[in-house]
């Protein structure tokens, strides 16, 4: 994380608008623990001029939602979840060497809904 942090501050200078959108994608930045994302979004804030309506998305995979998480996510500033669903059928899941069943990734997306998250992608 300390590289990320360091990446933040070197950068800072390079932007002078106002943030409309952030994105965390690729490697799956759901592994991180809501501290660590608290800490993360300290830093952009301390560094960056973010916009209050900004759309902030975490790409997350089904199985990384668990009712505990999304709960806690949701009292970030995270306001958008993409949900690495690559197929509702299990056989399609299997060949892809995915971790979750097509039930899982069913069952995820009310309960992201009912934790408050209404700006959802799958």
């Amino acid at each position: 994380m300390q590289a990320i942090y360091q990446e933040i501050f070197l950068r800072k200078n390079e932007l002078k608008d106002e943030v409309q959108s952030i994105y965390f994608g690729g490697g799956t930045p759901s592994v991180l623990s809501i501290s660590e994302l608290n800490v993360l979004f300290e830093q952009l804030y301390a560094h960056y001029n973010i916009s209050k309506t900004a759309e902030i998305t975490l790409e997350t995979n089904p199985d990384d939602l668990r009712k505990d998480y999304i709960v806690a996510l949701r009292r970030t500033p995270v306001n958008r979840l993409s949900i690495g669903v690559q197929s509702f059928f299990d056989a399609d899941l299997r060949f892809m060497n995915r971790a979750h069943t097509a039930k899982e990734a069913l069952m995820r997306i009310p309960m992201v809904q009912d934790a408050g998250f209404e700006n959802i992608s799958i």
